[in-house]
């Protein structure tokens, strides 16, 4: 395994504990909005690092660029946690679902029209 990998498996490992610990000991039910924000963001924050890994993994059968790892896990971490949010209000149905998919084709653009006007 590589250095990088190793230190992307080590951020997540700290980043499960940490999740491990947060979740553990917070009841959503009797703590301030702010607590369960940190959590949302902790769970964000997580999901970010377990895609990044797993395209550091793939990345030895499909090569990307470093640009690219960093917007497709940007990109499905933003569709994840408005996912995990909309069900835990429970306000997730079949139709929130599809009618994401054409919101992850319109961010997959504005993040390649960010790109290429900071090429420029």
């Amino acid at each position: 395994m590589k250095k990088h990998h190793k230190r992307k498996l080590l951020r997540l490992a700290v980043l499960f504990v940490a999740d491990a610990l947060f979740f553990s000991l917070v009841n959503p039910q009797k703590v301030y909005a702010v607590v369960i924000i940190v959590g949302f963001v902790l769970l964000g924050l997580t999901i970010y690092a377990l895609l990044d890994f797993l395209l550091a993994l793939a990345e030895r059968i499909v090569p990307f660029s470093l640009h690219t790892k960093k917007r497709i896990a940007l990109a499905a971490t933003l569709v994840i946690s408005l996912l995990i949010a909309m069900q835990s209000i429970g306000q997730l149905t079949v139709k929130d679902i599809l009618a994401v998919i054409p919101l992850v084709i319109v961010l997959s653009f504005y993040f390649s029209y960010l790109s290429s006007d900071k090429a420029k």
